[in-house]
């Protein structure tokens, strides 16, 4: 008969749909909406209005994090970013700490970001690398979508964090890095109070300790070479000279020695613009000679790409 067949159909449609629904995963619940900036955060900091903003977008979190309190003063601008001072939280144990905060990726000088980053691996914002391998990273970035350029501004500040992990592990003279945000890293601040130590550029040293420093120099070149990779800009402006000791810094271009062809010769750079500062305090040594021995000490037949 098929009187009441439509409606039992129908009624066990129904009942199959509920018990389907109800057995399904409950909808995650929504998001809490991210706290409020605190109207004082990065007040009285002497920049415009839109420098204030990007500070607050970005280095709110780690105000939110309790690891800073405020952002007290800007400590360099550069091409790639701006390194700010800032009051330390209690918990880091810590007086003040660096904000290192990178430009947008449409204000960042990419001319020779290629050179450096061939032979990378781009990395995400754990740390971690991706299973493909981008040649030409600054060709292929040109044709990508705004979040193909995203992941290429995450991998270039993340090559400088997960670095400086592995170099301070190591007991490199580098700041320790303590933690990263999107578009900023949070480091050790090296300096007197909030005033931020010279560069070995703005230093005349004596002569007397021009060759225990270059010493010193080369021994953070070469715990750079044992992990595979050379600063890529190490120069004078890139040594900060604190209390007799120096400090590396400023790392996102490092440079694969084993995958980038240009490594040798962007490393002999390096190696040449350091001897030419230790050479006007009579610490004089032949710069070709030292890079080709370190380069075959650690590399050997690797040194035939140079050029």
């Amino acid at each position: 008969m098929r009187d009441g067949g439509g409606p039992r159909r129908e009624r066990r449609r129904h009942e199959a749909k509920y018990r389907e629904e109800a057995s399904a995963p409950s909808s995650p619940a929504p998001a809490e909406p991210p706290r409020p900036i605190p109207p004082e955060f990065a007040a009285t900091l002497q920049v415009t209005d839109a420098e204030r903003a990007w500070i607050r977008e970005h280095l709110a979190g780690f105000h939110e994090n309790h690891l800073i309190i405020d952002v007290v003063q800007r400590i360099k601008a550069g091409k790639e970013a701006t390194v700010y001072a800032c009051s330390a939280h209690p918990s880091t144990g810590k007086s003040f700490v660096a904000a290192k905060l990178y430009r947008q990726r449409s204000l960042r000088s990419s001319r020779n970001a290629g050179q450096y980053q061939e032979g990378r691996a781009l990395l995400d914002d754990d740390g971690n690398a991706a299973k493909t391998r981008a040649r030409r990273p600054d060709k292929v970035v040109a044709h990508r979508s705004a979040r193909g350029k995203a992941a290429e501004q995450t991998s270039w500040l993340m090559h400088e964090f997960t670095l400086l992990q592995a170099l301070h592990a190591r007991g490199a003279d580098v700041p320790e890095p303590i933690e990263h945000a999107d578009q900023a890293l949070l480091m050790e601040f090296i300096g007197d109070g909030a005033a931020a130590a010279p560069t070995l550029n703005d230093v005349e040293i004596e002569p007397q300790d021009a060759r225990r420093l270059f010493e010193r120099v080369l021994m953070n070149v070469e715990l750079l070479l044992d992990l595979g990779w050379a600063h890529g800009d190490l120069s004078p402006y890139n040594i900060l000279y604190q209390g007799g000791h120096i400090v590396l810094i400023d790392f996102p271009q490092v440079t694969d020695c084993r995958q980038n062809p240009r490594a040798r010769a962007i490393f002999e750079r390096d190696i040449e613009r350091v001897v030419a500062y230790f050479q006007r305090f009579g610490h004089s040594v032949d710069a070709r000679q030292l890079a080709r021995e370190l380069w075959t000490r650690y590399f050997g037949d690797l040194d035939d790409r140079a050029g």
